[in-house]
């Protein structure tokens, strides 16, 4: 059977409970536990010192600021941003993203491509993409191919089409390739970008 202790046992116990839980957490500098506020510190030796009261240059550390995600209306001004930028316009660059993503910042399809853009992970390393669930990483990085196809096929429905099944595929079959995913994908982006064009004017 297992007895509670009791007296200065106990309250020996309580604190090095509180200290435990507070060292998952601690660093070089001071720290503290806000259970019933104990400070403490980890010195060069890897020693920690424990205190009732703030230690004498004490400082706060700072709880790291969370990141909102992006509403629609931000993630329109990156993709006006980058669209000018790269001489493309922002009305098909949201068009891309709607119909690529719908706005979703950790959006993953099945093939695995990722993020609002959809690229693909091989795409992410030739492009230099870190994180492609950062929005504005990820739509800088998917602009830039896009803008890469349009140079290289110098029609926007031949880039869209490279930008969904590959440009080794379009120069294959010399226009867009005969994949019913890919021809109502590019159907589906200029009626989107037709749509949000109206809207604009």
């Amino acid at each position: 059977m297992h007895r509670r202790p009791s007296g200065r046992h106990a309250l020996r116990t309580r604190i090095l409970v509180i200290a435990t839980v507070c060292l998952v957490a601690a660093g070089t500098a001071f720290s503290v536990c806000e259970a019933n506020t104990i400070y403490y510190w980890k010195d060069p030796k890897g020693i920690y010192h424990f205190f009732k009261e703030p230690p004498k240059g004490f400082v706060p550390r700072k709880k790291p600021a969370v990141r909102r995600p992006l509403t629609r209306t931000q993630i329109d001004r990156v993709a006006a941003v980058f669209g000018k930028r790269h001489r493309i316009d922002p009305d098909l660059i949201r068009a891309i993203i709607e119909v690529e993503s719908d706005y979703d910042p950790k959006s993953v399809s099945e093939a695995g491509a990722q993020g609002l853009m959809q690229i693909m992970p091989d795409t992410q390393k030739d492009l230099g993409v870190n994180n492609p669930f950062d929005p504005v990483e990820n739509i800088e990085a998917g602009v830039r191919y896009f803008r890469a196809m349009l140079d290289r096929f110098k029609n926007v429905r031949l880039a869209l089409a490279a930008y969904n099944a590959g440009p080794s595929s379009v120069e294959k079959y010399g226009g867009i390739p005969p994949f019913a995913e890919t021809r109502k994908y590019v159907t589906k982006v200029l009626t989107r970008y037709r749509s949000n064009r109206s809207k604009a004017k």
